[in-house]
């Protein structure tokens, strides 16, 4: 026992030494979520155009709208249907970053943003995202499903917004329906600035979206 004793007592010191580097070791991951613009053309995206019609312009005036508007469902081709971010590497190449994730699901964070925009422009706070239950659900004249095509681009380049989206009345009657292809300029290399891209494409799409809802009777 006595010649055992300083070949256990090295095994705990060296399992020891093994295991207080490891505590140590950090996640490297950096997790990003939509919403927040850069400068440069955030000011021009986010002022509000002149009303569209007197309805509008009293809405503006007078306090929010009384409509109430559903964004969603948002559908998300495969490849982006992912917590890493994408990044176009060729015309046909993309990658999937490791250490550079969304912090939440893609599809909820495009119709979070849309909310955002759709219900300032109208502006109602009436304005929720799919899914949508009970008296909310009944509640709601007009959806707006929206199909992302494309919603990548490259560091220090573009990046591309390609949607399909429509807005249909309560009872699914078909009001219209658009494509929108987007591109924003990606102001610096890293990721931050193009997610700050992707941002304003979202505004953008959610500008588009509330133009051609403005037209329809509230």
């Amino acid at each position: 026992m006595t010649a055992r004793r300083p070949l256990l007592l090295w095994l705990v010191a060296l399992a020891a030494s093994i295991s207080v580097p490891a505590c140590a070791v950090t996640d490297p991951t950096q997790y990003y979520a939509l919403g927040q613009v850069g400068t440069g053309k955030t000011d021009a995206v986010t002022s509000p155009p002149s009303p569209a019609n007197p309805a509008t312009a009293q809405a503006s005036q007078g306090g929010t709208s009384a409509v109430a508007i559903g964004v969603g469902p948002v559908f998300l081709p495969g490849y982006l249907d992912r917590l890493q971010i994408v990044t176009r590497t060729g015309t046909d190449q993309v990658d999937l970053s490791q250490f550079y994730r969304w912090a939440e699901p893609l599809d909820e964070g495009i119709a979070r943003v849309l909310v955002e925009e759709i219900g300032a422009r109208i502006p109602t706070d009436r304005i929720v995202t799919y899914p949508w239950r009970g008296a909310i659900g009944r509640a709601i004249q007009y959806q707006v499903p929206v199909g992302i095509l494309r919603f990548d681009g490259h560091q220090g380049g573009e990046i591309v917004l390609d949607a399909r989206w429509r807005i249909l009345a309560r009872d699914g009657t078909e009001l219209a329906f658009r494509r929108s292809t987007l591109t924003e300029t990606v102001a610096g290399q890293g990721y931050e600035p193009m997610v700050a891209a992707m941002t304003r494409a979202l505004l953008n799409l959610g500008q588009e979206i509330a133009a051609e809802m403005r037209t329809l009777p509230h």
